[in-house]
Formats: C-alpha cells, sequence, structure tokens
C-alpha cells in the first residue's frame, strides 16, 4: 500500500541564517519562484502524500496561513511545539507522532531537494530509509556509518573522515521498523535529552538491520542553515532540478 501521509518539522527560530529569519520561519524563505516549504509540499504531492502533519512553532501563524492559502486541497494537522526554543526534533517528532502512529515520510523543513530523492524511497515498505548524500562530511552534518547497505550508526557527533556520506534530513518509516521507531523516540525524549536531534532516536535503537541508507548521490540537495547554504540552493542547487521553470 502507498505511503500517503508525511511529517514535516517546521518549529525552530532558525537563528543561524538571521536576519533572513527575522521575520519568518526558515521554510517560508524564497527559494526561486516558490518557498522552500512549497518545494517540499509539491514533491510530496507528487509521491502521492495526501495528508501531512505540520509540527509547528516559530511564527506559527505565517506557516499555517501560508498552506492554507496555497495548498487548500492538502489535509494538513497542525501540532505545537511550544517549547520549540528550548527543546529540539526529538521532541518535535515525538509531538507529531502522538497525533499519526503510521507509516510516514519524513522532512526537516528546511531542506531544499529535487523531488527524485522521494521516488528513490517510495519502494520502501519495512524499514528505515534514509537519503544518504555520499561525501566528504562536516562536523556540522547528521553523518552514517554503514554496514553493507545497513546504517549502522548516525549523528553529528561521527568522525568525519570515517562515514559513508551525510543522511539529508528526508526519509522514509514504514512497516513494523516504523512502529519500533516510533517507540523509541517516546522513550528517548525524556528530560535530559531536550537538545537532542531526531537522528538520536534512530541510533539509539537497539535492532539497526531494517535501517537502510538509499543513495541520492549526485541529485540537488541542501540543509539550508547558514546564508552560505541559502545562496548555494538558490544559486546552484535549484538551477539542477527536474520540475522546474525557474521563471514561472
Amino acid at each position: 500500500m502507498p505511503t500517503t501521509h508525511s511529517i514535516i518539522l517546521a518549529a525552530g527560530r532558525s537563528a543561524r541564517l538571521r536576519p533572513l529569519t527575522n521575520d519568518k520561519p526558515k521554510c517560508l524563505l524564497p527559494m526561486g519562484p516558490k518557498t522552500i516549504l512549497d518545494w517540499q509540499l509539491d514533491s510530496l504531492q507528487a509521491a502521492g502524500v495526501q495528508n501531512v502533519v505540520v509540527v509547528v512553532g516559530y511564527r506559527r501563524e505565517m506557516i499555517v496561513s501560508h498552506i492554507q492559502s496555497r495548498y487548500p486541497h492538502l489535509r494538513v494537522q497542525y501540532v505545537e511545539n511550544p517549547d520549540f526554543e528550548t527543546t529540539n526534533t526529538l521532541f518535535s517528532l515525538k509531538k507529531a507522532l502522538e497525533v499519526y502512529d503510521g507509516d510516514f515520510y519524513y522532512l526537516n523543513a528546511d531542506v531544499v531537494f529535487d523531488e527524485r530523492i522521494l521516488e528513490r524511497l517510495i519502494p520502501g515498505d519495512n524499514g528505515g530509509y534514509l537519503a544518504i548524500d555520499r561525501k566528504q562530511c562536516r562536523e556540522e552534518e547528521v553523518k552514517v556509518l554503514l554496514q553493507e547497505q545497513h546504517v549502522a550508526e548516525i549523528g553529528k557527533h561521527l568522525d568525519p573522515d570515517i562515514c559513508y556520506g551525510e543522511f539529508i534530513g528526508v526519509a522514509k518509516f514504514a512497516g513494523e521498523f516504523a512502529q519500533a521507531f516510533r517507540q523509541t523516540v517516546f522513550d528517548e525524549a525524556k528530560p535530559g535529552n531536550e537538545m537532542k536531534f531526531f537522528e538520536y532516536a534512530l541510533d539509539a535503537m537497539a535492532d539497526k538491520s531494517r535501517m537502510f541508507a538509499v543513495d541520492i548521490t549526485g541529485l540537488p540537495c541542501v540543509e539550508v542553515d547558514f546564508p552560505e547554504d541559502y545562496d548555494y540552493a538558490v544559486n546552484e542547487v535549484l538551477q539542477n532540478f527536474r520540475q522546474v521553470d525557474l521563471h514561472d
């Protein structure tokens, strides 16, 4: 059965992108003829997604208004993380999984990516399928170590010199693995872990045999954390998208 749901985490303040995010959330930054969020929602629709859970926090009213005006046909559930300034994506994901318990595509709301990346995740039906860009990573990036095609370790803390590549913040969780991951998120979103990223729960899973690296090397994508990432997204990544008229 096709996966028709997605979870998008869009609660953060994105202080590292100031002044671009002084008056709007990162996902609503202009990216060619659309916003970052528009590119994501359009790609999800192309993959057959009809239901979206969006975790909001900073400038939440702007995100709600934008989606309602541009995507009135989508079934969207907004979940607020009121502690967005003092918690990270692990706690935001827990908020989403409290209201939805099936298979889902996972997106960090600050990733600019071509729709072909989601296409590579579509076939997965029982596992965690993580979009991985094989490259020499920086300290800031979420990195993975592989054992054959399985993700053995994941996190920013890993040594870049021995890692396979970067997890770009786009994934699919399906079947029994999705349920096991959900429980791990609930177990790990506890006092002391407020500033952990959601990947912390993936790394904490005892059984990673169904956690797969899906190679998306060469397909245009970037996670926008800093002003230089934004410039790169506009001037390089977007120019290589498959489905876009940049002058629309």
